[in-house]
């Protein structure tokens, strides 16, 4: 089991729940619609929470939250082949954000045992990945929008 505190939750899931969501409309090239982006990130963490808590092997948990994801995705209204995509890509750009993060954190001498550290502590050395997580989704929109304007102006 994967349980989180509810320091965590806060700390964490929901900030990364706000950003996996945004880059999924990133990704997907979606309009952003505010009360769906809010909606859609409060369930997923509250979700990612309870799935957390279930007693299953390591690395299941990601699979339902994807599972979980997808279907979300689709409630407001993005398509399937859309979420199913969009989802794939930004758990990969996750997990990668997860492991520079790792390595950063190993290139300065920082334990990264986490489960052996306190919940604001562990919060703070993992928000690294974020922040790299967000400046993934902040390049992927600057190249479809570059990619959109080369394609206006051929037209």
């Amino acid at each position: 089991m994967l349980k989180l505190t509810w320091i965590e939750f806060f700390l964490r899931t929901i900030p990364e729940m706000f950003i996996l969501i945004w880059g999924i409309y990133v990704i997907s090239r979606n309009s952003f619609n505010n009360s769906h982006y809010v909606f859609s990130s409060t369930i997923m963490a509250i979700l990612t929470f309870f799935v957390r808590w279930l007693p299953i092997y390591w690395g299941v948990h990601m699979i339902l939250n994807m599972i979980l994801t997808i279907s979300i995705m689709i409630i407001v209204d993005i398509p399937l082949i859309k979420s199913i995509y969009s989802t794939l890509i930004m758990f990969f750009v996750l997990c990668l954000s997860e492991y520079l993060n790792l390595i950063i954190l190993n290139l300065l001498n920082i334990d990264t045992n986490f489960q052996l550290l306190e919940p604001v502590k562990k919060c703070v050395l993992t928000l690294p990945s974020l922040i790299i997580t967000s400046v993934f989704i902040i390049i992927i929109h600057h190249l479809f929008s570059k990619k959109d304007q080369l394609v206006i102006v051929n037209s």
